[in-house]
């Protein structure tokens, strides 16, 4: 079996069967169902031209318990095990460093993307709410979500794309140290200030360098996916931020390992 795939199902065994895994899950959805509800309210006011998933992806709410996720899913990943010790064991056997940091990344990706596939669940329970109100009372409860399929896949395509930068750099900041705190502390604050730098040109208006926070500005590019406009420039801004982060990490753990 590859290194690659042995690290990655023992590390997300490590999130699904255990306490710490479920926790996470259980903020996520707490806080997903304060959106939703909040959401819901707004569209029984007043008709909205936006889809749903517009909404719950814009609410302050939604920013503050996104960027908290990476911390939480990523502080421990590499700092952990070299608070042990282990990380320095394992790093003297054959397993190249490139297949530790991947199966690393790749299991605290995919628990990401586990939390996200409640959202998909959204209308199917509209519906079964409906039936369910009807067979007991016998009326219908009238909770419809709006439904567009561009709507729905763009929002999940730009929450993985920006995912998988955010959990890259929450493995880099794990490596830098030996320390979960430290680790979750440097994580928050790159994801902070790469958040208000996209919205630079919102405060100080445009200016001929504005193009660049334009094309970095995560709140923007979830703005257009969650509206169903796909791009292809965040494609690739994204798939190429991954992919360096990911080689920083292994280059500062090759310079720790060859230190030791």
């Amino acid at each position: 079996m590859s290194p690659v795939l042995t690290i990655f199902r023992k590390e997300l065994r490590s999130y699904v069967m255990t306490p710490y895994g479920w926790v996470i899950l259980a903020f996520v959805m707490a806080l997903q169902s304060v959106s939703l509800s909040g959401t819901l309210k707004a569209f029984q006011l007043a008709p909205q031209k936006e889809g749903i998933l517009f909404f719950i992806l814009h609410s302050p709410m939604f920013w503050f318990y996104f960027l908290f996720i990476f911390p939480l899913l990523t502080m421990r990943s590499l700092a952990e095990e070299e608070k042990t010790g282990t990380l320095e064991s394992l790093l003297t056997t054959p397993i190249k460093t490139w297949q530790v940091v991947l199966g690393k990344y790749f299991s605290a990706y995919a628990f990401y993307i586990i939390l996200w596939l409640p959202m998909l669940l959204y209308p199917i329970l509209a519906d079964w709410s409906n039936l369910i109100v009807q067979w007991i009372y016998g009326y219908d409860a009238g909770m419809v979500l709006p439904y567009r399929l561009a709507d729905w896949a763009g929002a999940y395509a730009i929450l993985l794309m920006v995912g998988a930068w955010f959990t890259a750099i929450g493995i880099f900041a794990s490596s830098m140290t030996g320390s979960q705190i430290i680790s979750g502390i440097i994580t928050i604050g790159l994801l902070v200030l790469i958040f208000f730098m996209g919205l630079i040109p919102v405060v100080w208006g445009e200016f001929p360098a504005a193009g660049i926070f334009h094309y970095m500005s995560c709140s923007e590019h979830l703005d257009r996916f969650s509206a169903g406009l796909v791009d292809t420039r965040p494609v690739v801004f994204y798939l190429t931020m991954t992919v360096l982060t990911l080689a920083v990490t292994i280059r500062i753990i090759d310079h720790r390992r060859w230190k030791h």
